[in-house]
């Protein structure tokens, strides 16, 4: 069997921010902080790319470099445009950052068409904290439409599709309630963060509390469309990852540059862990990964083989890999050869090839056990 997954290492990294329940931090102010990011990565972002657990290529303009952060730290300097004296006119990305945020707005009318489609708690894991104690971390998918915009998109490898959306940042808010004698006791939205990426890690998660998540997409010139909040998620007491809770959906594809393949699919729940084992085996291999979960809904094994009977098994583990859940196991055939390329085709053929060299020629047959075929092959020496 080929060599399985170069497969599902390649993920995105998830931006992390921490839970506070008594620190609330002015929204407009954030807004305004998110507009002047925005505006940064247009200028400074560079364009960089990732493989998802699907298969799908998504470009992105990368902010961790010096000249962007340099703006960004500009956005937050803001206040040394109110000092005294007369306005500084730099050239340099700090400069732009001053510059971008004087033009900001906290106005947060709807200046471009809706940009997020759904804001959802992935799934999370037991963690302890220096700070925090014993409290969880989750992952918070952004899922977008994808709507037309300058200079981000996404492509998909196997449809050749390419999408956009436009250059943004996203204002973070979450709010908690526990539940009591039947009433709920709830919190106002605190806003959290502004990130730049559509995967965030969660710190500090409470067990036994519920959460839920608001997410404002803004862009160089505004807000894009209207927020987007999450449902309410609680989060787990156990400390063991917790077998998943479904079974396993198959599906056969077949594209030129993984070859035969197969997406591997279940039904999530958010209280399940974010981290998983896959094991993959025929009769004369057997291949295991672990992998991190990201915002798309399967994950690709490619460079199978034709006809091929496989297993495959999945268990939940933690995030240090310390503990592994149940497992949950299913049998599938790859694609025949016929079901790509047509029956008959040469491409579908077994061969066999034998060789034999003398001091003038070299002869090759290649025996097609299929097609029934011999082909006789005769080259001069140069």
């Amino acid at each position: 069997m080929k060599i399985l997954i170069y497969l599902i290492v390649i993920t995105s990294t998830a931006t992390a921010f921490t839970v506070l329940p008594y620190i609330q931090i002015d929204y407009a102010h954030y807004f305004r902080l998110a507009q002047c990011q925005a505006k940064c990565t247009q200028k400074y972002g560079i364009l960089s790319s990732r493989v998802l657990l699907d298969g799908s290529l998504e470009e992105f303009l990368d902010t961790q470099n010096a000249d962007c952060k340099a703006c960004e730290s500009g956005c937050h300097q803001h206040r040394r445009s109110h000092g005294r004296g007369p306005p500084h006119h730099g050239k340099t990305p700090t400069d732009d950052g001053l510059k971008f945020w004087g033009e900001s707005k906290a106005d947060t009318a709807k200046v471009g068409s809706t940009l997020v489609s759904s804001v959802q708690l992935l799934c999370q894991n037991p963690s302890i904290d220096e700070e925090f104690g014993e409290s969880s971390e989750g992952l918070v998918s952004i899922s977008l439409l994808r709507s037309a915009g300058p200079t981000r998109f996404a492509c998909n490898i196997q449809s050749s599709q390419h999408s956009k959306s436009a250059t943004v940042g996203f204002v973070v808010q979450w709010k908690q309630r526990t539940q009591a004698m039947g009433y709920y006791d709830e919190t106002q939205w605190i806003t959290a963060s502004v990130e730049s990426d559509t995967l965030l890690k969660i710190k500090g998660l409470i067990p036994g509390v519920q959460y839920r998540f608001k997410v404002t997409a803004v862009g160089p010139s505004g807000r894009l469309g209207e927020a987007v909040d999450s449902t309410w998620t609680e989060i787990s007491s156990s400390g063991a990852p917790r077998t998943p809770g479904s079974s396993l959906i198959i599906r056969n594809g077949y594209d030129s540059d993984r070859g035969v393949t197969a997406h591997l699919e279940w039904l999530r729940n958010p209280q399940e862990s974010c981290y998983y084992n896959i094991q993959l085996s025929n009769a004369t291999s057997v291949i295991s990964t672990d992998i991190r979960l990201d915002g798309s809904s399967s994950i690709l094994l490619p460079h199978l083989e034709f006809d091929c009977d496989y297993v495959v098994t999945l268990a939940a583990t933690t995030n240090d890999k310390t503990q592994t859940s149940g497992t949950v196991t299913s049998s599938f055939k790859s694609l025949q050869c016929k079901d790509v390329h047509g029956r008959g085709s040469l491409q579908c053929c077994e061969y066999r090839k034998i060789y034999s060299f003398s001091e003038n020629f070299f002869f090759g047959s290649s025996v097609y056990t299929d097609c029934r075929f011999l082909y006789f092959y005769q080259f001069s020496r140069l």
